[in-house]
């Protein structure tokens, strides 16, 4: 929407009891610099429903504040388009301020009331009785202005015949079920898609921990047996987690996973592939009962043999991980 949309009143001069029970007296002086404090670059205070927490969705953002009579003014831009409709039908009606204390550790400008939020209200009153129903709309036109003040009552209203009756709001609007549907539609839709991009990542996470734990392997520093352990042990440490330690040349500031890596990478070869190789003539092959006329083949006969001087070099493999390590030799 343009900047020409209408200024929303979200506060007023006077005594006021926030919702934690604590009662404060604001002048217009204090509405003053409230509003002259305000700034996008210190923080733009967003437009939401209610009082959510501060990861909630923001349906528009207050450009500045001003000061109208006794009445503090936010000027918004935008806006949601579905939001706006739902507003002009006249499902949030009231609005209250959320403010910083001017003491806060939070407070972009200390030592002011800072605009927090702007919460639209549905049936919960605001926190600030008498101000006007908001719309999002251009210009003046259709804007509908309520007296201050609990205590004055409204004057009763002769109803005209020649106009259509109001409708009914225990009915649902067709048009705006609609409008929620669509914003309903669309918070599942933002919601499937981070749950498949965090899939994504996860797979890609394994791959790579499968991938080193499989080049480790094929280094003689791991054993296959330990190759599912390592990844699913690698899945449990953050990616961001930091880690520092150390002085001088020993010092160390990174990835905690990282660091692991590096430190599994550098530990010493439990099968050396490279002598085993240089001496594989020197094994002597088994002896087989073949039956007569039966070829074996040299090769597997060869991985055999293997096979077992590693099981008698690490009396707790298999037989099995012991083939498995060996073949892997280049």
């Amino acid at each position: 929407m343009s900047d020409t949309t209408n200024p929303i009143e979200i506060f007023r001069a006077g005594t006021h009891t926030a919702m934690n029970g604590v009662t404060l007296t604001f002048s217009e002086a204090d509405l003053d610099a409230t509003a002259n404090a305000y700034g996008l670059a210190r923080h733009a205070a967003p437009i939401v429903v209610g009082h959510p927490a501060a990861d909630a969705p923001a349906y528009g953002w207050v450009r500045a504040l001003t000061r109208a009579g006794d009445v503090l003014q936010a000027h918004p831009e935008q806006i949601d388009p579905a939001f706006a409709e739902l507003v002009n039908a006249g499902r949030f009606k009231k609005i209250s301020a959320s403010f910083y204390a001017p003491d806060s550790p939070a407070n972009p400008a200390p030592g002011v009331y800072y605009l927090r939020h702007v919460g639209f209200l549905g049936a919960q009153p605001p926190a600030v009785k008498g101000l006007r129903d908001a719309r999002f709309g251009e210009g003046e036109t259709g804007i509908l202005t309520l007296e201050f003040g609990e205590d004055i009552a409204e004057p009763p209203t002769v109803p005209d015949p020649l106009e259509s009756p109001m409708p009914d709001p225990t009915v649902p609007d067709p048009e705006i079920a609609a409008r929620e549907a669509a914003l309903a539609a669309r918070q599942t839709d933002l919601d499937a898609r981070e749950a498949a991009l965090a899939a994504q990542e996860t797979a890609a996470r394994v791959k790579a921990d499968t991938d080193f734990a499989e080049g480790l392997i094929a280094q003689g520093r791991l054993l296959p047996k330990d190759r599912a352990g390592l990844v699913a042990f690698l899945a449990t440490v953050p990616a961001e987690a930091a880690l520092a330690f150390g002085e001088g040349q020993d010092a160390f500031q990174g990835a905690s996973a990282a660091w692991l890596k590096t430190f599994l990478a550098s530990l010493p070869v439990q099968v050396d592939f490279s002598e085993r190789t240089a001496g594989e003539a020197s094994l002597a092959p088994p002896r087989f009962s073949a039956p007569e006329g039966v070829q074996v083949d040299p090769a597997r006969l060869q991985l055999h043999a293997r096979a077992l001087a590693f099981q008698e070099a690490h009396p707790g493999a298999t037989y099995t991980d012991a083939v498995l390590t060996v073949s892997q030799e280049r």
